[in-house]
């Protein structure tokens, strides 16, 4: 499981947005079944997180708020980044193809 897109071996020598690009190329080219699939799983992961921040009344809820808020991403990368594993090659081709397109 990849918590980060530099340990990714298909994303190799790609800057931080080539990376980023890339990466909403194999989203976008995921079936929509592995779409449906992932987001159920991501709101899965996320509901009882927030099921326990609607009952906390005080203004602490806004410190909670923040810290998961910054935590969304460490929950919800990994899981996209094994899913769209198998498609992250086919997704840097497509890339370096726009890429050479745009260039010319």
């Amino acid at each position: 499981m990849y918590f980060s897109t530099k340990n990714i071996p298909e994303l190799d020598g790609l800057s931080v947005r080539e990376r980023q690009e890339v990466i909403h190329l194999a989203v976008a080219s995921l079936p929509a079944g592995k779409k449906i699939t992932l987001n159920v799983i991501k709101i899965a992961c996320l509901t009882p997180i927030f099921l326990l921040l609607a009952n906390i009344e005080s203004w602490w809820l806004l410190l909670y708020l923040l810290i998961v808020g910054l935590c969304y991403p460490l929950i919800t990368t990994p899981i996209t980044l094994t899913f769209i594993k198998p498609l992250l090659a086919n997704a840097r081709k497509e890339y370096e193809n726009k890429k050479d397109k745009g260039a010319n």
